[in-house]
């Protein structure tokens, strides 16, 4: 059981890039300690698990993994989405995304299930021909490149691997995931995969044919902060907004057509 974390506790320092020395000195401990907890020589308590969890800022499924491993209780809930507790936050989250209309806002969890969407969203996916999927990823798998209704598919594609990428190097691991990633990757063609999408630049336009002209949009992503539940960790919140007059004039003008006046529903 100790070496079974121990191997845990030295994939996360090297994650983290630290050294034995360097992470001892940041959680102020002997590096020689560090090096007993990672060969087994020494039992980490679940304080000091949950110390250097939180200091590399791993997810909090990776702390509970490594808890259990050695025979601590979860430190985080796992609580499902419709579970009382998580109420209040449910609430702020869906009244977030339908405050946000006209304009598309989803909520996605880990591994790009559609877990709340605002109308504005669902009447995209029906214009796009993504009706009915659950899973944004898997939308795009099946999306044929040359049919597609996203104008700028390859540059799209690159920008949600570059996504995906990042969200598996820095979480637990999860074989779904990593072969969402695997699939998507494989319908770009290996020149396609020389552009390399940057997440510094300043930002990126994702443009749809739908309602019989072309709509430009960028994104905002947001995660909760605070939050001790596994589950709502994992959530993230995007927000659509239109990046030129163009879209921002047919949203505003024509909401009460395309969407009627109720505002209130973000449900699945």
């Amino acid at each position: 059981m100790s070496k079974a974390v121990g191997t845990i506790l030295k994939a996360w320092r090297k994650q983290g890039r630290y050294s034995q020395l360097q992470l001892s000195l940041e959680l102020g401990v002997s590096a020689r300690h560090i090096s007993f907890m990672e060969t087994g020589r020494s039992i980490p308590s679940r304080q000091m698990l949950v110390k250097i969890g939180e200091f590399l800022e791993l997810p909090k499924q990776e702390i509970n993994r490594a808890l259990h491993s050695s025979g601590y209780a979860s430190v985080y809930t796992e609580l499902s989405f419709d579970d009382v507790a998580l109420r209040p936050v449910v609430d702020a989250i869906e009244q977030m995304i339908t405050n946000h209309m006209p304009y598309p806002a989803i909520v996605l969890n880990q591994t790009w299930d559609i877990v709340r969407a605002n109308k504005s969203v669902k009447s995209l996916m029906s214009e796009i021909g993504f009706s009915g999927q659950s899973n944004l990823v898997e939308a795009l798998i099946q999306d044929s490149q040359e049919k597609s209704k996203i104008i700028n598919w390859d540059e799209s594609i690159r920008a949600v691997l570059t996504r995906l990428r990042h969200e598996i190097s820095r979480s637990c691991k999860s074989a779904r995931l990593e072969n969402l990633e695997k699939r998507l990757s494989l319908r770009l063609s290996k020149n396609d995969e020389v552009y390399c999408f940057h997440d510094s630049q300043a930002f990126l336009s994702i443009q749809f044919r739908a309602y019989k002209r072309e709509l430009s949009f960028f994104s905002i992503i947001s995660q909760l902060s605070t939050i001790q539940d596994v589950t709502l960790s994992e959530y993230k919140i995007e927000l659509m907004f239109p990046s030129n007059e163009m879209t921002k004039i047919f949203y505003d003008k024509e909401i009460e057509k395309l969407f009627g006046s109720d505002k209130n529903d973000s449900q699945k």
